[in-house]
């Protein structure tokens, strides 16, 4: 236990204040622990009382098991090795929610090419648990989502807008959404296995129906939160952008098909008000969700040998579950979603994307010599738009201006898709200070 939590790795770094907690409850439980464990020792054992406390023993013993797994992961993702700024702004997005007020995210660092929500009510339960055995142990910490990143993407921006899917996990548990979702499934359960006896064959059912619908809520709440850069993101990570409809249609034990998905985020984006902008400045990702909204549902397809009388019949039932996880959402935001007025934040985008193509990081934006801050969520979707379409700009200016520029068409993409990254984290630090500057349209 002492190996976990009585290391000394954190002289060195800085870390921001949910993992500070983090490892502070894990520092005050270790000590709390090793109290209890020298009173066990200091008295002669009661013979009555010796399997109670194996029983106790191996219930410790399996809670720092699991908490093993995320120290070390939560220390190395300090504030030099994570999107400080960007998940500060998230948090902020997420306390804004009703019900959601104080939320944190504890940022840890995987080696998996994945990003990973981990669920907390069973670690809140055992560490309830540890707390009624050990007198003075601290309750494990709440309202603290779990969240795991690539140690690959420590600085990234766009790539790491994928936590919002795992945050939307978090929330789901959170608020528990399931009570709310769990009417309709049943109902569309009886609705289509109405002559099903076998208690095995429905539990399977339901199952699949909750891993798909969780997997939605949490795509549509994603783009609730940030906007279509999330779609852009996933597009990315998966390579939906080369996918075209070939072998989109395909469901899986876990999660849904990528065109049912993307069915779904474009109507939460259509519901927001986004596609004037994407189909202004994302026009092939437009096109690429576009294709995929267009596949008609009839081909969606899921195949299991485990039980390949049912595939059918489930996909039908999922397709009734499916318009109240978007009335879900709509009740989660009450209204607080991120929304794209053209009207005015047309010239907002065009600005930013003006200053990153001279460089110039866009924190504070000048029109009609009055100075505006950007929304943290406008900022990020114009500057990823930028990133996907408008890059060869700053390209061709750093090239015409200096006449230096020798690298290859890919690495100079790749340096200069770096620094506009760069300059888009330091707007998003530089928007968390005051400085008199009105929000650009509030």
């Amino acid at each position: 236990m002492r190996s976990i939590y009585a290391r000394q790795e954190d002289v060195e770094r800085t870390h921001r204040a949910a993992t500070i907690d983090f490892l502070d409850y894990v520092q005050k439980l270790g000590t709390s622990t090793e109290s209890f464990l020298q009173g066990l020792v200091s008295e002669p054992p009661d013979p009555d009382l010796t399997d109670a406390n194996r029983q106790s023993l191996a219930l410790l013993r399996g809670f720092w098991r699991d908490l093993h797994g995320f120290v070390k992961p939560a220390r190395d993702a300090d504030t030099l090795h994570s999107p400080v700024a960007l998940i500060e702004q998230l948090e902020i997005r997420l306390s804004a929610i009703p019900h959601l007020e104080g939320c944190r995210l504890l940022i840890c660092h995987t080696p998996e090419m994945n990003y990973v929500q981990y669920p907390r009510s069973s670690r809140q339960v055992d560490a309830d648990y540890y707390a009624d055995i050990v007198p003075g142990a601290y309750r494990f910490p709440r309202k603290l989502a779990i969240i795991a990143i690539p140690y690959s993407q420590d600085e990234s921006v766009f790539s790491n807008i994928i936590i919002c899917h795992e945050i939307g996990h978090f929330v789901f548990e959170e608020l528990k959404l399931q009570d709310d979702l769990s009417p309709y499934i049943e109902a569309s359960l009886q609705q289509h296995f109405p002559d099903t006896d076998s208690e095995t064959d429905l539990s399977w059912c339901r199952d699949r129906l909750w891993s798909w619908s969780e997997e939605i809520y949490c795509d549509r709440f994603a783009i609730g939160l940030i906007g279509p850069a999330y779609s852009f993101s996933y597009m990315e990570l998966f390579d939906v952008i080369g996918e075209g409809t070939d072998g989109s249609t395909e469901f899986y034990d876990t999660h849904p098909s990528t065109a049912c998905r993307f069915q779904q985020h474009a109507e939460q984006l259509r519901s927001a008000d986004w596609w004037p902008l994407l189909d202004r400045d994302g026009r092939s990702y437009a096109e690429a969700i576009r294709g995929l909204e267009a596949v008609p549902s009839n081909q969606y397809m899921y195949r299991s040998e485990e039980k390949p009388h049912l595939t059918d019949k489930v996909l039908d039932a999922f397709r009734d579950v499916l318009p109240n996880i978007a009335d879900l959402v709509r009740k989660t935001f009450d209204g607080r979603e991120v929304r794209f007025d053209q009207a005015t934040l047309f010239p907002c985008v065009d600005l930013i994307q003006h200053y990153l193509s001279w460089g110039v990081v866009p924190s504070t934006l000048v029109s009609n010599k009055a100075e505006y801050v950007p929304d943290p969520a406008l900022l990020i979707n114009a500057a990823y738009l930028f990133y996907l379409e408008e890059l060869h700009k700053l390209i061709e200016r750093i090239r015409s201006g200096t006449g230096e520029e020798t690298d290859t068409a890919v690495a100079l993409r790749a340096k200069w898709g770096q620094r506009v990254e760069q300059w888009t984290m330091k707007a998003l630090e530089d928007l968390r200070f005051p400085t008199g500057a009105k929000i650009w349209g509030s």
